[in-house]
């Protein structure tokens, strides 16, 4: 079954003798638009071997070119690929640009966010189609009030989820799953606009340790203390969509 949450984009890579070294130093925002047809920002989820190549998984954070929705990217790159670009493989964690052209070569290099921007920059607006009017900006939506709460006073769930899915980046293990068992835990009262973890619906959790490895067998799942994360520290779960903050160290 096909969830929307989860798009695979398989990206395969044929040979160096045809690629580009481009880099973020050298090279302008506009060479890589020219150059590639997948340009993505992305962090680095797996980095394995296959015979003569490295084969990097990627989570797109932001795509600037390529299919729509596309979330999930694997580049299969040459193993004399780094030393000749004279680029450092990528590592776990790692924030990257990942782009591939018209003859299936890449190139990964690391992102910083100036880049980013100049990048987001010149990402082009969407082409009408014959016939249709010129898309027009929508107008910026209202911001919805921000939930002002004390984490030691939002609630906490000791909860089971059935993991569907399981990414590791930035140190922290950002998972999708099924509620399969939830009692709160405490005698907080409920945040307005904060989810409520329901037996047999899925959200979005994150752990900060652990590894995916650890969550194996035919039905994976996870047990400890749910709480809401609350981003008042620079932690990786800040900057993605988390429902809840699996907290399994008692």
């Amino acid at each position: 079954m096909m969830r929307a949450f989860c798009t695979v984009f398989a990206l395969l890579v044929a040979s160096i003798s045809q690629a580009a070294c481009l880099s973020v130093r050298e090279s302008k925002p506009k060479d890589w638009y020219d150059w590639s047809r997948v340009l993505v920002a992305a962090d680095v989820t797996g980095v394995s071997q296959r015979g003569r190549y490295d084969v990097i998984a990627l989570h797109v954070v932001e795509a600037y070119k390529g299919p729509e929705r596309i979330e999930t990217v694997t580049l299969e790159v040459p193993q004399n690929f780094w030393e000749a670009c004279k680029i450092q493989r990528p590592k776990l964690g790692e924030r990257v640009l990942g782009a591939l052209n018209s003859n299936n070569d890449a190139n990964i290099v690391p992102l910083d966010v100036a880049y980013a921007d100049q990048l987001r920059a010149l990402r082009p607006a969407p082409i009408a189609k014959a016939g249709e009017p010129e898309p027009v900006a929508p107008a910026a939506p209202e911001r919805a009030p921000a939930i002002t709460m004390q984490c030691v006073r939002s609630p906490v769930y000791g909860a089971t989820v059935k993991v569907d899915s399981c990414e590791q980046a930035s140190g922290a293990l950002f998972l999708r799953g099924e509620i399969v068992r939830a009692a709160q835990e405490n005698s907080a009262d409920e945040v307005p606009g904060l989810p409520i973890p329901e037996y047999g619906k899925k959200f979005s959790f994150a752990k900060p340790t652990g590894q995916c490895s650890d969550i194996g067998g035919k039905n994976p799942s996870t047990t400890g203390r749910l709480s809401h994360p609350c981003c008042d520290k620079n932690q990786p779960y800040c900057a993605r969509k988390t429902d809840f903050l699996i907290d399994d160290s008692r």
